[in-house]
């Protein structure tokens, strides 16, 4: 067995986030806003890395991010970095985790946490996000349903 072999397994990102390989329609909302989004999910370098793209379809307000995620300290956890055209990266990577049908991983920026859940339901997601600001109640910050689409048509930056 090559070296290549068992550093790709030892620095695996858990599977569940693979489920979300392919191109998604994702309706939803933003703060109490329709937002109407399409993802797209790929894996890169090997498997070693998964990026989720989110891309609004609103006219007037673009909105994009790109969500690496990779191995994190400890096995079967995950890093991510959120990276978005309003500047959005966590200052350090972000740990997460599996869940019996999804995972989590939550994004602390200072000043705010926006935890975000991931569901599996047979081919669908749902994906919650919640913010906690500091010294206040938390709230839901966004939510889309993901169903799967077709790749044809759809523009992503990476």
């Amino acid at each position: 067995m090559s070296l290549f072999v068992l550093l790709a397994a030892a620095n695996a990102v858990p599977e569940i986030v693979g489920g979300l390989q392919g191109c998604w329609n994702a309706p939803g909302s933003v703060r109490g806003h329709e937002a109407p989004s399409v993802a797209r999910g790929t894996w890169h370098i090997d498997r070693l890395y998964f990026m989720l793209q989110l891309k609004s379809v609103v006219q007037g307000k673009p909105y994009k991010a790109a969500i690496i995620y990779g191995a994190g300290p400890k096995p079967g956890t995950i890093y991510s970095y959120w990276l978005d055209v309003v500047g959005g990266a966590a200052p350090v990577p972000e740990t997460g985790s599996p869940t019996n049908n999804g995972f989590d991983v939550a994004y602390d920026f200072g000043d705010s946490v926006y935890s975000n859940h991931f569901r599996r339901s047979g081919s669908k997601w749902q994906w919650t996000i919640i913010e906690q600001q500091k010294g206040k109640p938390e709230r839901l910050f966004a939510e889309y349903k993901l169903t799967s689409a077709t790749c044809r048509g759809k523009k992503f930056d990476f």
